[in-house]
């Protein structure tokens, strides 16, 4: 919908890169607040808070439609990002909860696919729902109206949480994990290792750049081949259509043969191969929008079932936290960036924003090969391990006091890091403010 918000609004591309940007711009600090939140209270108070700023942030978002009014729509914007950047750590920590050591990847890659499904249709349908109620302010008001279902199966599952009578102690001790407070300490952020450092900079790259690519692609297919709305939406949708089928196979076979570090390094790849054919080649852009699919299936699956191998459970929400507010750092430069290439360019096209995307992919690639030298060389293969030897492992990670002396000897490590990204994250706010 980005070109028919740009004339119902009378915005340039660069200010409608500010109404995307404003998403990830408040998420490039508060996951990590979130992720904190949720270890140290726990994600029932996590997702009921989350759940309320989402709806109330879609529904002002549908009203702005009505009078065009930007700063609505902004503000509208601001809530769902609040909400949106921490109930994705609510949930990845419950599933890290329950499922941990047992086929983790596999219901990890299951939300992704219900996440990239409902995107998927999203895109493909926003505009018949234009079309079909002659008005585009409709598509709006449907996104606000799912959202105030989500809150109420939300309430649901709390209550069944609490009230229902569980048939074994296993489940129970899951659901007290839920429930109960964390044992989070601050001085735990100073061992987190190189390679989830590493994660976090393949997150920034990628992440940030799959959901600005897919915030322009509807249009850049329109400009690029000259489809009308209805075709280039339809094209570009594409790009998300992979995923729903590809995910769950993917976090099986994760859970099976492990690999993560090549899922990651092949992500880059495909991104890269299918910039280079969107924009170089006659060949049509389906086949381009289904390689960026694979990068799509590939990347999410791979990285985030890497944070709960990798780091202690009294640290998954604040390590998903992290990694969020990376992504949304550089989901918020590259929106910003796009814009400002594209109205810098004569004919208001995509060249320019095309080659920066590129050369992203290229750094995430080479990010990927780092890791995976790292995890062979340095951790035993940590990542790149199957289900059933990581469960193995994880018995003695940072409950083995030799271990965790080890971890203390090495804090230099991890606190450089934490520090790196503290001091990018001021440098980011400075850039932004002034």
């Amino acid at each position: 919908m980005k070109n028919t918000v740009k004339q119902e609004f009378g915005i340039t591309n660069s200010q409608y890169g500010v109404i995307q940007s404003t998403v990830s711009i408040v998420n490039t600090v508060l996951p990590v607040i979130g992720g904190i939140f949720v270890d140290a209270f726990g994600t029932v108070p996590g997702s009921i808070i989350t759940t309320v700023l989402i709806t109330s942030g879609n529904t002002l978002v549908a009203i702005s439609t009505s009078s065009a009014s930007l700063p609505t729509m902004i503000i509208g914007r601001i809530l769902y990002g609040i909400g949106s950047g921490t109930v994705v750590i609510v949930q990845e920590t419950i599933l890290s909860q329950w499922f941990k050591g047992r086929s983790l990847a596999a219901v990890m890659a299951l939300l992704l696919t219900v996440s990239r499904l409902a995107s998927f249709l999203a895109q493909a349908t926003v505009v018949p729902i234009a079309n079909w109620t002659g008005w585009y302010g409709y598509g709006f008001w449907f996104s606000a109206f799912l959202c105030m279902v989500s809150f109420l199966f939300n309430l649901v599952y709390i209550g069944l949480l609490r009230t229902v009578n569980l048939p074994t102690n296993g489940c129970q001790r899951r659901v007290k994990a839920i429930e109960r407070k964390k044992s989070f300490r601050w001085h735990k952020l100073m061992y987190l290792p190189h390679s989830f450092w590493l994660i976090a900079a393949m997150e920034f790259l990628l992440g940030g750049s799959w959901g600005c690519f897919l915030h322009i692609n509807s249009e850049f297919v329109k400009i690029r081949f000259g489809y009308n709305n209805a075709r280039a939406a339809a094209t570009a949708s594409t790009a998300q259509i992979l995923p729903v089928i590809l995910m769950p196979f993917l976090g099986v076979c994760l859970d099976k043969y492990g690999k993560r570090t090549w899922m990651m390094i092949g992500s880059g790849v495909c991104m890269l191969v299918s910039l280079l054919l969107l924009d170089f080649t006659t060949i049509p852009p389906v086949v381009g929008m289904l390689i960026f699919s694979i990068s799509l299936s590939l990347g999410p699956v791979g990285l985030v079932s890497s944070v709960p191998i990798i780091l202690p459970l009294s640290l998954v929400g604040t390590g998903m936290g992290l990694i969020k507010s990376g992504t949304n750092i550089g989901s918020t430069l590259f929106d910003i960036t796009t814009g400002l290439l594209q109205d810098a360019d004569p004919n208001k096209g995509y060249k320019s924003v095309v080659l920066f995307f590129i050369a992203i992919a290229a750094l995430a690639i080479v990010a990927g090969v780092i890791l995976c030298i790292l995890d062979y060389s340095m951790y035993n293969r940590l990542l790149d391990r199957s289900a059933r030897e990581a469960m193995l492992d994880d018995e003695n990670k940072m409950a083995n006091p030799q271990q965790l002396t080890e971890l203390k000897a090495n804090w230099f490590y991890g606190g450089s890091y934490l520090v790196l990204a503290a001091a990018s994250w001021i440098m980011f706010a400075k850039f932004m403010l002034f």
